[in-house]
């Protein structure tokens, strides 16, 4: 059984669009749902592009700033809470923030995309209206018109005033110290690699299968050191660090 993969930024979007596949893509309906429970800084106004673009920009500069500050507060936590620290619920934190300790370094991702309406709309029409049609199309073709002319277009408007969102947010955001610092673009696109190896489903529109360099997206990552008392066998290490300096020192006194 094929793991669905959470579609928690624009390029794991674009993936899903290639694929049409609901199987291997599972959109996180909870946080399109559960919208008016984010503290009041993370609700975007999504009436326009116009508005929503400076809103996110202004949004993802907040949270790139605190997302830098973590590695200095990190070590205060003997376990991170990211519900707390990000000032998010359990359930959006689960969507939005990834944290994966490593044997010396802490690696975070926020996906920041799916706090965009824009990303919401797009991904939620995908889910349960695009998505059903195009597989129930290929079962029954006399349907195709009806997807093509008419549930595609949506989809296509969904999907461009999302770019737009982003490019715009960007170019905003373009001499920011802390979302420079915090850009992860290249790492998430990094993630989706494997389903540009293959081509998009037959009738796709075009600019629904954009190649995955041009796909933009304001996913965040940060990578900061592990503080020292946390990382796992530091105290064997040093035990046998101070054990090979004595018996270093030993040989050179025998000498």
């Amino acid at each position: 059984m094929v793991q669905p993969r959470l579609v928690q930024s624009t390029p794991a979007l674009a993936a899903a669009l290639r694929t049409m596949d609901q199987a291997q893509f599972f959109v996180v309906h909870g946080v399109c749902a559960r919208a008016d429970r984010l503290a009041p800084m993370y609700q975007l106004p999504g009436d326009s592009i116009a508005d929503e673009a400076p809103a996110a920009a202004h949004l993802i500069s907040h949270v790139a700033e605190r997302l830098r500050r973590l590695a200095a507060a990190y070590a205060e936590w003997d376990v991170f809470d990211a519900p707390a620290y990000f000032d998010l619920d359990a359930a959006h934190a689960d969507a939005l923030v990834r944290v994966i300790e490593r044997v010396s370094t802490v690696h975070v991702v926020f996906f920041a995309d799916l706090l965009l309406p824009s990303f919401k709309a797009a991904s939620c029409y995908w889910a349960t209206t695009f998505a059903p049609a195009y597989v129930q199309m290929r079962q029954d073709p006399a349907i195709a018109r009806h997807v093509h002319d008419g549930l595609e277009p949506v989809m296509l408007d969904h999907w461009q005033r999302l770019w737009a969102v982003i490019q715009q947010a960007r170019a905003i955001l373009s001499e920011d110290v802390g979302f420079l610092a915090t850009n992860g673009a290249a790492d998430e696109r990094n993630r989706w690699q494997p389903w540009w190896r293959t081509p998009p489903r037959p009738g796709l529109d075009a600019r629904l299968a954009p190649a995955l360099a041009q796909t933009p997206t304001l996913t965040l990552t940060l990578d900061f050191a592990l503080p020292a008392h946390r990382q796992p066998g530091r105290l064997r290490r040093l035990r046998a660090h101070r054990e090979r300096r004595r018996r270093e020192r030993r040989g050179r006194t025998a000498r």
